[in-house]
């Protein structure tokens, strides 16, 4: 990873790294499918799935923990020590509105994810409005005008500008999750697999923030 792709995800809140997991494609579409087949399913809007799907597989846990790729991307992104913080393998049937992944003010997180089929525009691929990750400021009170971009912004979910981030199989999307994201006009059985870091916590408010955040793990975007 270049020092241009860090600051990429410092500034916008978001990077694309290509062809970082190629050699383990056909083996994490296999694993996902054995998880998603034994566990129990958990609906959010759009899609369901199973958190911490990466300890529920011996061959993801290979593929997303314990190689060092993941977590060493982490590091450098954050500047910091990181812990894993969770994840989550989601099927997905439809769109996903426009919401914040976090609200913690202290905590410091980046979630990496790999889509398991080409996803560009039109069949679901992840859109992030750039910057939005940022702590303080105005974009703390977009919610309201995203929660309604047709009445409050006079256009549709799928027209409010965005960073459409475009994926193969074995490229990896890192992104703060306080950035606003969404999904649409994807197709019915999309998949997705999360795994999501947390800086180390240096003070009483991320220490509290990340358990919190460990409580309240679920699946989602």
């Amino acid at each position: 990873m270049t020092a241009a792709e860090v600051t990429h995800f410092r500034t916008f809140g978001f990077v694309r790294l290509r062809g970082v997991q190629d050699d383990v494609v056909p083996a994490t579409g296999d694993a996902f499918e054995d998880v998603l087949g034994r566990f129990p399913l958990v609906g959010r809007q759009g899609g369901a799935g199973v958190t911490r799907i990466a300890e529920r597989s011996d061959v993801l846990q290979e593929a997303l923990l314990a190689d060092d790729r993941c977590p060493r991307l982490a590091r450098r992104l954050l500047g910091t020590d990181v812990v894993y913080a969770g994840g989550d393998g989601v099927r997905y049937d439809g769109a996903v509105d426009w919401h914040r992944g976090s609200e913690h003010r202290a905590l410091r997180l980046v979630a990496i994810v790999q889509h398991l089929e080409p996803l560009d525009g039109r069949t679901g691929a992840l859109r992030i409005i750039p910057g939005t990750h940022r702590r303080g400021g105005s974009w703390d009170t977009f919610s309201a005008d995203l929660e309604n971009p047709l009445r409050c912004l006079g256009m549709e979910p799928a027209q409010v500008p965005a960073f459409t981030i475009e994926s193969q199989p074995g490229d990896l999307v890192a992104f703060d999750p306080r950035a606003y994201h969404a999904s649409f006009g994807g197709s019915a059985g999309r998949r997705r697999i999360t795994t999501t870091y947390a800086s180390v916590p240096e003070s009483d408010a991320a220490r509290r923030e990340l358990g919190e955040h460990l409580l309240g793990d679920r699946p989602g975007l």
